[in-house]
Order: C-alpha cells, then structure tokens, then sequence
C-alpha cells in the first residue's frame, strides 16, 4: 500500500503535525483533506479514530509505554514515540483492529521513517503490551490522585494539581471525566430556511437521530455514524451550521436585533457572525474582524452557503483600536477572545498536551488588552459581551473584574443578562456572567458575561 493510500501513515502525519504547539489539530486534517480524499470511508474513519483516539488517551498509553519499554521514556525518539502510541491505541482502545494487526503494521510504518533497529523496539514494546496491558493497573485514585488524572483520564500533571486545588477531588474527576466522553456533533438551525422540528424530522428520514439541545432554541444535537459534516443532509442547502450549544449562549446573551450595527471583534471563521446575522434576519450591519485573512475568505464563503449578505471583514489589531479604526460606534460588540481552550478539552483533545501554566496568564494579558481595545467603540448605552472557551479564573471572572475596575464607563448589564439568558438565573439572585462546566450541563466550558456603556 502506498503511503498516500494507508490510514495509519496518514494517522501518523496527522499526530506528528498535532502535536506542534501552534497548530491546532483540526488545521492539520483541513490540510491534509487531499489525502483523506483517496482513503475509502472505512480507512477515513480508522485515521480519525486513531487521530484523536491517541490524543484523547494518551496518558494511558504513556504509561504503558512506560512500564512496558526498557529504554527510559524521554529518551525514545519522538517518531517512535508517535508509531508506539498509534499501536498501542489500536492493541488496547480498537477492538475491530487484532493485536498482530496492530502490532505488524506499525512495525511497516516505523522501517521507512524511522529504521531497522527502531522498528525491532517498537515490536517488542507492542508485543509486551500486547501481552500485559489488562494486568497494568491505573494508579490509585486515592494515593496518587495526580497520577490517576494523568493516566485514566488524559489530564497533564500540571492541570490536575490545578483542578484538584481549586475544586478538590470529587469535583476534578467529574470534570475530567466529561471531558474525556466522545461530544456528539452540536449544530445550529438556520431559522431562515428551516425548523428544528422540520430538520429533525429531515435527519430521521435519512436515519440520523436528533435531539433539541437543552437550553439553545436553536441547537440540535447529532450522532454522525462516522458521516463526514457536509455529507450531512441539509448541509448545502444551508440548514444548519455546526456550533457548540454554549457558543450559541454567548450570541444569543448578545441580544443581536435586526437593523443594529455589530462588531464580532474576534470573529475568527465567523460562526457566531452567521448566527448574529440570522438572528438580525440578515438586516443591519455586522463588521468582523480578524488578523486572519484567510479565515476572512472562509467567513464571506460561509455566509454565502446561509444566504448572508450583510457582513464587512476588517484586519484591526483589537488590543489597540479606537473609533478611529472603523467608521463609527457599534450597538453591540462580542469579543469572543483567544484564550487557552481548556474548557473544550473533549472536543479538542490535542489542546491537553500544548498548553502550561504560562499559557493561562499569557492569554489572559491578551484578552485585557483586546476587550479594552473593543470597550473603545461600544456606543454609549450599547452592549458588550465577553466570552471564552475557558472556566480558568484568570482568564474568566479575573479579566471582567479587572475590566470593570478600570473602565468606569461600563456597568453589569443584569437586566440584559435575565432577558437573555433566564434559565441562568436563580431566583432572587442578579447576575451578568455565567460559567458553564461540561460535567454539569452537557456542553463546553465557557464564561461568558454582558456588560453596558453608560450613556
């Protein structure tokens, strides 16, 4: 089999480009779409299972490794490294791949990449495992509960000892438990061409389940069955865009009305500007801004699949904008800032192995600096929301706090925030920000808050 039609060798591209730093994963397969074109849709649902299977369980497999290699695990080649965890995710999480399967074609993929002498470790690595592996026991939640995060649920070290800090031990496993179960795919209606009920009944047709999300009006939740998103039906027809059920929160927390004037500060692909544009019945104007221009062509292509003509793409640097950089205030500004991702871990899983403690504060700096640069065109009287797929303090209640001390000219908005979002709030208790944790309400980890200029 050439490398360009094996789904192991392309796993092993994909797990190799993953694991840099500055390259999220999802990039790394939409650069690779050319290759997994030539993969039947059987070898394309083995590359992906394998893809985020190692991802997602690789503190499990590190451990393995480890206990099973005679060589000290940081001293194994980082390519061995990566063939190692593809064949030990098959042995031990693949039930449809045999163990000398498994075994014999990781053993073909390492001669070529990594050598001879290479390939012989990697077989008596995977065949110890292969052998041992339900005799290797997880490390004991109650004398090393750091280890046991690592191990059974994927949690770095440094997370764990963070989470178990800030929330103790039963509330650390529930999250990291959540974080480790398969999200179904959350989509969003596009009101203007469809129902949810009408799209449900569309999927079951086509023998896809669906089910309403529990606090979007808009939101379905799908199992795919291994169908690749715009083989979805509906798709071209722009019935639906696929968007996490509390990033639907945070658009509708902004109230978009049709006829406002909007800025998605960091709009990024622009699914939350799509969803502001359906909201406003595609009447008013939204300008989004991104350093991005690629992902500015991605955005106007998107929208065209929804029928949107009421988008304007800007390249403004928001940590320094003023008035001045665009052409007036806006009623509404959504600074959806970068942050650290810890919060979709589930859907993400390469993002556990990239980040460190100085990530958090160094996002955090950022996103001050942006949410200052986009307060400063926010019309008097008009609305600014914060959101982040994180549930990090620093990067959360810290900056609004922060913000608000700072910024005199802004106020909670809790008037907006019961209008908006009601099931948040409990009764007799005003609020304006809101943190979502995935072992509680069934989706991502997000903060999101609203706030006002005075007039």
């Amino acid at each position: 089999m050439s490398r360009t039609a094996d789904p192991r060798h392309i796993a092993f591209t994909l797990i190799q480009a993953g694991q840099k730093p500055t390259l999220p994963l999802d990039r790394a397969i939409e650069d690779a779409a050319l290759q997994l074109e030539h993969l039947s849709q059987k070898d394309k649902g083995l590359c992906h299972a394998i893809v985020f299977g190692v991802f997602r369980h690789r503190g499990r497999i590190d451990q393995l490794i480890g206990r099973c290699a005679r060589l000290a695990f940081d001293r194994i080649d980082p390519k061995v490294k990566t063939i190692l965890r593809l064949g030990v995710f098959q042995i031990v999480f693949l039930d449809r791949v045999p163990d000398f399967a498994a075994i014999d074609t990781s053993i073909e993929l390492a001669k070529p990449i990594c050598g001879k002498k290479a390939s012989g470790f990697i077989n008596a690595v995977l065949r110890n495992i292969s052998r041992s592996h339900k005799d290797i026991a997880l490390p004991c939640s109650d004398k090393n509960l750091i280890e046991h995060l690592d191990a059974a649920f994927s949690i770095p070290p440094w997370l764990g000892q963070r989470w178990t800090g800030r929330y103790g031990k039963e509330k650390t496993l529930a999250l990291a438990g959540a974080l480790m179960d398969l999200p179904p795919v959350t989509i969003r209606i596009n009101p203007r061409k469809t129902s949810r009920e009408d799209l449900i009944a569309h999927f079951e047709r086509k023998g896809i389940n669906a089910k309403p999300t529990r606090f979007s009006p808009l939101g379905l939740q799908i199992r795919t069955s291994g169908i690749a998103i715009p083989d979805l039906p509906g798709f071209n027809d722009g019935l639906f865009q696929i968007q996490g059920e509390a990033a639907q929160l945070a658009v509708q927390l902004l109230g978009p009305e049709p006829g406002d004037k909007i800025l998605d500060a960091c709009a990024g692909l622009g699914t939350k500007t799509c969803h502001m544009a359906l909201e406003m019945e595609n009447k008013g104007n939204i300008t989004t801004n991104d350093t991005g221009e690629s992902k500015a062509d991605r955005l106007v292509r998107e929208a065209l699949r929804l029928n949107i003509d009421m988008i304007r793409t800007t390249h403004v640097d928001m940590t320094k904008a003023g008035v001045n950089d665009f052409s007036s205030y806006f009623d509404r500004v959504l600074v959806d800032a970068p942050c650290s991702g810890l919060g979709v871990l589930a859907r993400n899983p390469d993002t556990r192995w990239k980040r460190n403690l100085k990530d958090i504060s160094r996002m955090a700096a950022l996103q001050k600096k942006i949410l200052n640069g986009a307060a400063n065109v926010v019309a008097p009287g008009g609305v600014l929301v914060y959101a982040v797929c994180s549930c990090e303090p620093e990067e959360t209640t810290q900056v609004i706090e922060r913000f608000l001390n700072k910024r005199k000219d802004f106020t909670p908005d809790t008037s907006g925030f019961a209008a908006c979002l009601p099931f948040f709030c409990e009764s007799g208790v005003e609020t304006f920000k809101k943190t979502t944790f995935p072992d509680l309400l069934e989706m991502d980890g997000f903060f999101m808050a609203r706030m006002r200029r005075n007039t």
